[in-house]
């Protein structure tokens, strides 16, 4: 592999990630943009914070973790009830099963855990009364902390960008050129988009392999506002780190491409900021993207095809 363009740059040191390939391994950014570390030597409630886990989940697992954790609770307590006894509890059938009595005995649960209080079943005694209590305690807690995570991934500054899967190697003016596609997919506002790339690519050096990184200048770095799809170019010529290196080159050094993105979200009046990672087996050589966005029937808007945000054809060889 062609290396000599990468000895005579001078790498980034900067960038918070390991250089040396044999403490690391991998993809540096997974696609989704985290970083691709396992961390260890903790236990598990050292290494994990609750809080930012429920923020991250996606929809689906915090609905149903809620709704797990919401019956767990109820199954606890109404298990408490059961076995202090339903005679504890006032206003439930006398001729009832023991499978009906526990039923009553979680209904209950849930009405005080939610404080509703019907008031058909009722706490007669000390004992019921006191873990009544405790329960509603727990209910008024565990509510409000709901509330707030529910707040916090509602109101999150997040990007809403999405990027192409696919890297193309194209040519453009000459040259070849690094090109991949993003754009916002909800119904935001985003102003003063930049985008960094980085390169990281394995070298050899004294006899061992270490990661070098690499800033890829693109043809336009910052936009004002970003309303369409953006096509971020490199052009590989003879100022870019990459000039020289075959296609097969970037399968041998084992390229990845590390892209950073931050705009303004009028909307969260915050900056918000996302990150991905394209790979070798990310990468499509001599293609170009499909447009993706096309002026609407009455000619009075632009549509912007999202689902073709990925689409290219192959350019004759």
């Amino acid at each position: 592999m062609k290396v000599t363009n990468f000895r005579r740059r001078r790498s980034l040191n900067n960038t918070g990630f390991d250089s040396g390939t044999s403490y690391s391994s991998g993809r540096v950014l997974n696609k989704d943009g985290s970083n691709n570390v396992v961390k260890s030597g903790l236990s598990f409630f050292e290494e994990k914070s609750m809080y930012h886990t429920l923020i991250n989940i996606s929809p689906r697992q915090f609905i149903v973790m809620s709704l797990l954790g919401f019956f767990a609770c109820n199954l606890f307590f109404a298990t408490i009830y059961y076995v202090i006894g339903i005679e504890h509890l006032g206003g439930n059938a006398a001729d009832s099963n023991d499978f009906q009595d526990y039923l009553d005995c979680f209904f209950f649960s849930t009405q005080t855990l939610t404080t509703v209080g019907y008031g058909v079943l009722h706490p007669i005694s000390n004992f019921s009364n006191f873990v009544s209590s405790i329960e509603t305690l727990f209910g008024w807690m565990g509510f409000a902390v709901l509330t707030g995570l529910l707040y916090g991934r509602f109101s999150r500054p997040t990007a809403y960008v999405k990027f192409s899967e696919n890297l193309l190697i194209t040519p453009h003016k000459g040259h070849h050129a690094l090109m991949f596609r993003l754009a916002p997919y909800k119904n935001n506002s985003l102003t003063d988009a930049e985008v960094q790339v980085n390169v990281t690519i394995q070298l050899e050096e004294d006899g061992k392999r270490v990661r070098k990184y690499f800033t890829l200048e693109t043809e336009y770095s910052k936009i004002i506002s970003l309303a369409l799809s953006w096509t971020v170019v490199h052009l590989i010529d003879e100022a870019s780190p990459l000039y020289g290196l075959t296609f097969d080159d970037f399968n041998k050094g084992e390229i990845e491409v590390l892209v950073f993105f931050k705009a303004y979200d009028e909307h969260f009046s915050n900056t918000v900021q996302t990150r991905t990672s394209y790979i070798f087996e990310d990468f499509v050589h001599n293609a170009k993207f499909v447009p993706m966005f096309r002026q609407s029937e009455d000619k009075k808007s632009t549509i912007l095809e999202l689902d073709k945000i990925n689409t290219h054809n192959r350019l004759d060889a």
